[in-house]
């Protein structure tokens, strides 16, 4: 009986641990962003291996990630949908785009604390061990979305991370842990007054680094974490270029443009 109680408390605690961390975020307020294009440039830290990423803001909810190398006809589109509930991703779905052809279906993550997921004829299912979670691979878009949604922006907080990993030489979507974020004060950035929080925690490996956040818009600006996010990478760093206003049906011409159609 005793074990059972203290087990029950157990459960309760991490419970309360977890809705008291998605009490810190509120209403994200307006979307002045809707049809933006954030424009990155990401690379290592010393600015080798850069590549351009394209980041729509399709609506309130959703955002397009379109991925592409200087001079490659084929290109990473990753679309995803934003729950406000949990301030969390719920679907991710990852199409790989070439030049002439149909998008190839990639994967596809849905859900909430459970993720169903699908990779091509692969079905397989993660339980999310803590909430909000948001995706390193994903280049923190998720997490620089929720960031005008926080209630208190120079509070402490934890997001926990899931991305892919290779387990037994196969790739698998598995829970990485958590990675605390401090606001560390304030800096210049691209000639923005920018708001500098560190990050680190096992869901960076311990292996962080800083993130700047621009006080307009509460988008990321730039981050540099010393873990590499993909292959070919020493660390990371990411860095916005310009930000610019497209309709839908000019977002679906830029990216065929972006791949020589």
């Amino acid at each position: 009986m005793k074990i059972s109680s203290y087990f029950f408390a157990f459960l309760f605690t991490l419970a309360y641990q977890a809705s008291a961390q998605l009490n810190k975020f509120g209403q994200p307020g307006k979307f002045n962003d809707i049809n933006t294009v954030y424009e990155y440039r990401k690379s290592n830290w010393d600015g080798t291996h850069s590549s351009n990423i394209f980041l729509y803001v399709a609506d309130s909810n959703k955002l397009e990630s379109f991925k592409i190398w200087e001079g490659e006809e084929v290109a990473t589109l990753v679309s995803a949908t934003i729950d406000w509930k949990i301030f969390s991703v719920s679907e991710f779905q990852n199409h790989k785009l070439r030049r002439g052809k149909e998008p190839e279906f990639i994967a596809k993550l849905s859900g909430q604390k459970k993720l169903n997921i699908e990779v091509k004829e692969m079905r397989d299912s993660l339980l999310i061990a803590d909430l909000p979670w948001q995706s390193y691979d994903f280049d923190f878009a998720g997490l620089g979305f929720i960031w005008r949604a926080l209630k208190n922006k120079k509070d402490p907080f934890w997001f926990h991370i899931a991305d892919v990993a290779i387990i037994n030489e196969q790739p698998k979507f598995v829970n990485k842990g958590k990675a605390d974020v401090k606001f560390a004060g304030y800096e210049t950035i691209n000639n923005k007054n920018c708001l500098k929080y560190s990050a680190d925690g096992v869901g960076l490996e311990n292996k962080g680094g800083h993130i700047w956040i621009d006080p307009a818009t509460y988008m990321i600006e730039q981050y540099k974490i010393a873990l590499p996010d993909e292959p070919g990478f020493e660390n990371g760093m990411m860095l916005l270029v310009k930000t610019f206003k497209q309709t839908p049906e000019q977002w679906e011409v830029f990216k065929k443009q972006k791949l020589g159609e």
